[in-house]
């Protein structure tokens, strides 16, 4: 005797596309025009069968069995529709200026009639000073301008958000899970930049250099149901903004061009700022903490004027003499540092010498932070006393056994690293004319190399799925498994 669970999913996506283009040349320039429709349909059913029966022989005779001792039939049944309407205007002049248009009105069944279409405009201009008389040839080989500005929509939730979805649960009772919203309408983002691509002696140095501020508005957000009520949560577009501004740089140098050896590196590197902005006196939750003596606890809120992954805690500064934690600002929650890197960078080289070849990567971030969930739960004095491992600072520590566990700054560490991460080296053989192979090529490539950094964890780039009632959560280190060192030896050969 036992019980089975039968799971019937179907999935079904139709897409329709018309395009229609027109190009020739009008007025003193040359024009590019698009125009297009599309039409996409999602639909999605599910049951889940529940029963108990008696194992009697064959598969067969055993699923004719489960088949007729089913009490409990769950599923799901939900379709949604995308129509856009869309087009595409380009238009040149001289090889100097370049002026691009788009507008897509996007439709979506996911939305109330009132809020069902979306309109998301988008323009962009792109300056060539190259071509420009007043321009010197002699130094640069290209040098031009683009700015730029536009707008998309995002209506990612589920297709029955704006009405009251109710099921029927295992003791047979019906109950509402998602309280109607008709007023649900597209998250927004708009952003706008200024850029300038360059390249000079020969092309043998290139770059560009951007601006940019993106802001999202509207944001939707599976929200809690102020209680009692029939549902306990719904969607909602949120109040305020997320906005992020940046200034992003890169450079490629062909360092050393000879007819044996070539060297030619790439870099790049962003400066990065988030925050939350009109929020009023929202405050969401997020970022679980779980051990022992922490049911409930969280290291994350979401708040007005600070960044997406900040983290909320007691400030504290390390034991007193008798082994508790010294609670800083009378204990109150604060914000701390935020999770996202505040700069990122890349670094490219790729190297060849006759028939060899090489490349390294090298990557880092700084400006961000770590929750070491890991060490809040699993190391401490009252581990150490209960038999269990700790690390070697831990054991020094003046940390009573007694301490009682709390969501402090004594876990919350800086992120910063630099890492190699990849590096890779090759060998293409000579072969001659009458050998049965005609391609021989062998490699050897190391990945997650080496890792400089001060966390006292694993590895900084984590992140450890501790979402609160859907909102997700960053940077947040439990019991993760650390990127692998990976090394792999290639052959490539054709006869």
């Amino acid at each position: 005797n036992g019980r089975g669970i039968l799971q019937n999913t179907n999935l079904k996506s139709t897409l329709i596309e018309h395009t229609l283009n027109y190009n020739n040349k009008v007025g003193i320039g040359m024009l590019d025009a698009l125009v297009g429709y599309s039409y996409q349909r999602y639909q999605n059913f599910s049951d889940v069968n529940i029963g108990w029966g008696q194992k009697v022989g064959s598969f067969k005779k055993d699923m004719d069995a489960f088949a007729n001792h089913l009490p409990y039939i769950n599923g799901d049944s939900t379709r949604s529709e995308l129509q856009s309407y869309f087009g595409r205007v380009n238009y040149s002049i001289a090889d100097k200026y370049f002026f691009t248009g788009t507008l897509r009105v996007d439709g979506s069944t996911k939305f109330a009639k009132k809020n069902r279409y979306g309109y998301f405009p988008a323009f962009a201009f792109k300056w060539k000073l190259m071509n420009e008389n007043f321009l010197s040839k002699d130094v640069f080989d290209d040098l031009s301008v683009r700015l730029n500005w536009g707008q998309t929509g995002n209506q990612e939730f589920p297709g029955l958000a704006t009405k009251a979805v109710s099921r029927r649960n295992y003791n047979g009772d019906v109950e509402q899970i998602n309280a109607a919203n008709p007023n649900l309408k597209w998250e927004t983002t708009m952003q706008y930049g200024i850029g300038l691509d360059y390249a000079i002696l020969k092309g043998r140095v290139s770059g560009s250099i951007d601006y940019f501020n993106k802001e999202t508005t509207d944001l939707l957000f599976y929200a809690n149901y102020a209680q009692p009520a029939a549902a306990k949560r719904r969607w909602v577009n949120l109040p305020g903004k997320v906005k992020n501004t940046g200034v992003e740089f890169g450079i490629n140098v062909l360092i050393v061009q000879r007819n044996a050896f070539t060297w030619e590196s790439l870099y790049n590197m962003a400066f990065l700022k988030n925050r939350v902005e009109d929020f009023g006196d929202n405050n969401i939750q997020t970022g679980s903490i779980s051990g022992k003596g922490l049911s409930g606890a969280y290291s994350q809120a979401i708040r007005n004027g600070y960044p997406l992954g900040s983290f909320y805690m007691q400030s504290a500064a390390g034991f007193d003499s008798q082994g508790h934690t010294i609670f800083l600002n009378d204990g109150l929650l604060t914000m701390q540092g935020s999770a996202l890197p505040k700069f990122n960078f890349g670094w490219t080289n790729n190297f060849t010498y006759k028939n060899w070849n090489a490349s390294l990567f090298v990557n880092g971030s700084s400006g961000f932070y770590v929750y070491n969930n890991t060490a809040n739960a699993l190391f401490s004095k009252a581990t150490l006393a209960g038999g269990g491992n700790v690390d070697y600072k831990v054991f020094r520590s003046n940390e009573a056994k007694d301490n009682p566990p709390a969501v402090t700054t004594n876990y919350l560490e800086k992120g910063d690293f630099i890492r190699i991460s990849n590096f890779s080296v090759g060998y293409t053989f000579n072969l001659k004319p009458e050998s049965k192979i005609r391609a021989l090529r062998l490699s050897l490539s190391g990945q997650n190399l080496f890792l400089f950094t001060d966390y006292s964890g694993l590895d900084p780039e984590v992140n450890t799925n501790k979402a609160i009632d859907g909102v997700p959560s960053i940077g947040i280190d439990y019991t993760a498994y650390p990127n692998p060192r990976t090394f792999t030896f290639g052959v490539n050969a054709s006869f």
